[in-house]
């Protein structure tokens, strides 16, 4: 056995556990399951054209490709956990508008103008 049949063999066998890990990014429970299969799909890719490059007798025009596409992975990894960190917090309350006065001074709470704007014996001034 050749080294080029030993490439193949081993081309092959990425090619199986990269439809194992597809199996993950479907039927994945959440969705860090799915992020990490096709991570690791990704990853397995890489390696994959490495091995075509071998294969092939032209590693330097493959490398290129496959640090492209490596960066491509990490990038989009990112971007994807970024957005599901973002989806998965809970959106903070709006801010309430105070009642009181800023000239009101420290020692009128917004309790105290709850209960007066209520009170029925409070009379207005025009």
């Amino acid at each position: 056995m050749n080294l080029e049949q030993f490439f193949i063999a081993m081309a092959v066998a990425i090619l199986f556990l990269m439809l194992c890990n597809l199996y993950r990014v479907v039927a994945g429970p959440t969705v860090i399951d799915r992020m990490l299969g096709m991570n690791v799909i990704g990853t397995k890719t890489t390696v994959l054209i490495v091995l075509i490059g071998v294969i092939d007798g032209r590693v330097d025009l493959f490398i290129d490709i496959t640090l492209a596409y490596a960066l491509l992975n990490f990038i989009t990894t990112l971007a994807a956990a970024r957005f599901y960190q973002r989806l998965a917090q809970p959106i903070p309350p709006e801010p309430r508008e105070s009642l009181v006065a800023p000239s009101a001074g420290p020692d009128v709470e917004e309790a105290d103008v709850t209960a007066a704007a209520t009170d029925p014996s409070r009379k207005e001034t025009p």
